[in-house]
């Protein structure tokens, strides 16, 4: 936990510093679809021992986003996005950095790779669980293109690892979300 506090402590200090430093700001939304995995336990039906089972869901994600370019290559951002599946509901406040690599020499064509870090509110559909805010981290990659000094959309492709773990009560069922990832299209003004 020392290590998660430690990098949410960096990012926040990074976005918290980006006034200074910004050249250009920007604010946008975005869709895309979100694989859920989850992994769950239950006492067998022989009552010897458990059994587990692995699936996944896929649904939609909405996101609203907001930040700073720093420079043409370096730009960080928060997202807060909320995604509904068969089991929970979703919803993250994350902040990400991304390196960006122009693809041409226009510069409008980008390709960007970078981390992410922050919470995620878990709410399960079910009363014998409860809601649990936990500690997210992972990255993203994809292409960005700007169609003018103000419009930019991007393609992108985020992993988020999870680790949330609930049991509904002792020596019974668990259900464990490992892992979140989404493909996602969105659209910024910059100002």
């Amino acid at each position: 936990m020392k290590t998660q506090s430690l990098v949410l402590a960096a990012a926040i200090a990074t976005i918290m510093s980006a006034p200074t430093m910004a050249t250009e700001w920007f604010v946008g939304g975005g869709l895309g679809a979100q694989q859920n995995t989850h992994k769950s336990t239950a006492p067998s039906v022989t009552g010897n021992g458990t059994t587990s089972s692995r699936d996944t869901e896929n649904n939609i994600t909405y996101e609203l986003r907001g930040g700073a370019f720093l420079n043409e290559n370096n730009r960080v951002y928060g997202t807060y996005s909320i995604n509904s599946d068969h089991f929970s509901r979703q919803q993250s406040l994350l902040i990400s950095y991304d390196y960006l690599v122009s693809l041409g020499e226009s510069n409008k064509l980008n390709w960007f790779i970078g981390a992410t870090a922050g919470v995620n509110h878990f709410s399960p559909k079910t009363d014998e669980l409860s809601s649990k805010n936990r500690f997210v981290w992972g990255g993203q990659t994809g292409l960005m293109y700007k169609f003018t000094d103000n419009i930019s959309t991007e393609f992108g492709y985020r992993y988020l690892k999870q680790d949330h773990e609930f049991k509904a009560s002792e020596d019974t069922h668990a259900f464990n979300l490992d892992n979140s990832q989404q493909v996602y299209l969105a659209v910024d003004y910059r100002f």
